[in-house]
């Protein structure tokens, strides 16, 4: 409620006096860091953990084309970004019918990710006919993140049976196809920018994000039974499912130092955090080689650590 009020005050900053910035490129390149995680969980008020994905360092080099101006107080900016990286997963099975043992292999992955956000503010002068400036920039927009990832290879885990016939087992895990993650939604923030009027500018913001998620993925596995050496059985298992949800949360933050080279280029350092959790949420997991339907719970949380150099030129 606090930044509904102020936005609808914000014509009031006329009494303030007026800001204009000219429109600014800026590309910017550097790291990028995400966590990803997610878990299934069997349904009902006693939930057991069945199987989870944890990709725990997934290292990006990360590029992006900024497109900002303030006119008359009115604020606008645009910024699209790719990356391209690579990182380890953890797999773990847990729940097994054949084994009281929790699997857990490592897969060695590579990752793409597209982000794309913009807003429309009111810029507020709070330091009116002084040397330095504060500006206020509460604001709403748009975003969307999308993150596309392969899993390479297979990996086999061998242990303990639980069965009265078979001694040991061999669990050979493959995961076809790519995992794919989708977040879109409205967002809502602001942002304070600081001249001090000397050769730095400095930036602070937040956004509530109000989140719909996609997520899609598959899972292999073939199990073998053996009592000694001798081969009891075998079962392929191919599964899958799809998540949909429109009513999960995301935050971001983000601080910058810019450099003034001359009244048209900037140099600067950009620091960027963003966080998402998904409420839990009921899917189908679709064994592909039966045609059973097995009722789940889902649940995935993503953060992402930015960390960029800038280059930036008004026109």
């Amino acid at each position: 409620m606090k930044f509904l009020s102020l936005l609808a005050l914000a014509p009031l900053a006329a009494l303030f006096g007026s800001v204009n910035e000219p429109m600014r490129w800026e590309w910017q390149t550097g790291y990028r860091n995400d966590d990803l995680h997610w878990h299934l969980e069997n349904p009902g008020d006693a939930s057991e953990l069945t199987y989870s994905e944890h990709y725990r360092n997934l290292q990006f080099w990360e590029n992006a084309l900024t497109v900002k101006v303030i006119y008359r107080s009115i604020a606008v900016f645009v910024r699209g970004a790719g990356a391209f990286g690579y990182g380890p997963m953890k797999q773990r099975f847990s729940d097994l019918d054949f084994t009281a043992e929790e699997p857990q292999l490592r897969f060695d992955t590579g990752a793409w990710t597209m982000e794309g956000w913009g807003y429309f503010g009111y810029a507020v002068n709070l330091t009116a006919d002084r040397l330095y400036k504060v500006i206020l920039v509460p604001f709403v927009g748009a975003n969307v993140n999308y993150e596309q990832l392969s899993r390479r290879g297979s990996h086999t885990s061998d242990g303990e049976a639980a069965g009265a016939t078979a001694d040991t087992y061999s669990l050979e895990s493959t995961l076809p196809g790519s995992e794919e993650t989708t977040l879109y939604g409205p967002l809502m923030g602001a942002f304070f920018l600081v001249q001090p009027g000397g050769p730095m500018q400095l930036e602070a913001g937040y956004a509530y994000r109000r989140q719909h998620l996609r997520f899609k993925t598959k899972i292999q596995t073939d199990v073998s039974l053996f009592s000694g050496n001798n081969l009891l059985s075998t079962t392929e298992k191919l599964e899958s499912f799809r998540s949909k949800d429109g009513s999960n949360i995301g935050q971001m933050g983000w601080a910058r130092l810019d450099f003034l080279l001359s009244r048209e280029w900037r140099l600067g350092l950009f620091a960027q955090i963003q966080y998402f959790t998904s409420r839990v949420l009921n899917v189908t997991l679709r064994n592909k080689t039966t045609n059973e339907d097995i009722p789940q719970k889902f649940k995935i949380r993503w953060t992402a650590i930015s960390g960029e150099f800038t280059v930036s030129r008004t026109f």
